[in-house]
């Protein structure tokens, strides 16, 4: 049995990622996740009064690593989990959030896609990379999220944290797993790393999710996507985003051997 000698915290900056991390901690621990009491539309990631640490569990959500966030967690000298994902097919998983009104078969929808519906596609991309403002509906745009993968990885570098991709993730999980394992101070034999890889398959764990009915966010489970999505426009975009918010990221991101987070699609640059 798992003694729990520190308080775990993950943070994500994205559903998809959150949902796979969870499942591998709650299988690597045998605790199970908890997230602050959420209400949709009135979210605030920046709130530092929305981390605790729960007994026989772990904490999961987007929350931002701010300076309050992370003297809390140098404090309860907890083990913090960080995991990104490449920031064009972030703006697409984002964009598809809202537009297919994700989640609202658990209660969290956003109920603004009609917005989306009266629009062009390439235009809602547009309005997800630079933001949107409607009567029940204030978006700033994808740049605040890169700041929070900016914050992380500053934070990762004065304290002990362990930082990964969507892309790592999937690409070569047992390694990341074993990786992960190491961190938290766990023993991890072979067969239950091969039982940790498989539950956490994106197939896998969407199978279980339409079986309970809640599997709105299970869209594609690859990287790359945005090849098929957005148009050079929108790179351009997203590339603004990146220099006005987080100017750092791209340094940070090359020192964490996470450079792949900003590289546009292979495929898309052949075509372009």
């Amino acid at each position: 049995m798992y003694k729990q000698p520190f308080p775990i915290v993950l943070l994500s900056v994205f559903k998809s990622g959150t949902e796979m991390m969870k499942r591998i901690v709650e299988d690597l621990t045998g605790l199970s996740s908890m997230e602050p009491e959420i209400t949709p539309g009135k979210v605030n990631y920046m709130d530092a009064s929305k981390l605790f640490y729960p007994d026989g569990g772990f904490y999961a959500w987007h929350l931002f690593p701010t300076k309050e966030v992370q003297e809390s967690l140098m404090l309860h000298q907890a083990r913090p989990v960080f995991i990104m994902r490449n920031i064009y097919d972030l703006a697409v998983s984002m964009y598809y959030q809202f537009a297919n009104n994700i989640d609202a078969d658990v209660g969290r929808g956003r109920n603004v896609d009609h917005y989306f519906k009266s629009i062009s596609k390439n235009d809602g991309f547009s309005g997800i990379i630079e933001g949107m403002l409607k009567p029940d509906f204030v978006w700033k745009g994808v740049g605040p999220h890169f700041r929070q993968m900016e914050l992380m990885l500053e934070f990762a570098e004065v304290y002990p944290c362990f930082v990964t991709s969507y892309e790592d993730m999937t690409k070569r999980k047992p390694e990341e797993v074993q990786r992960l394992a190491n961190f938290l101070q766990i023993n991890l034999d072979e067969k239950t790393l091969e039982k940790i890889v498989f539950n956490s398959r994106f197939d896998v764990m969407k199978a279980h999710a339409i079986r309970q009915n809640t599997s709105s966010h299970f869209r594609k489970g690859v990287s790359g996507s945005h090849v098929e999505e957005l148009t050079v426009d929108h790179i351009h975009k997203i590339r603004n985003e990146l220099c006005s918010h987080a100017p750092m990221l791209p340094s940070l991101l090359e020192a964490a051997n996470l450079s792949h987070v900003l590289e546009v699609n292979s495929i898309f640059k052949a075509s372009h």
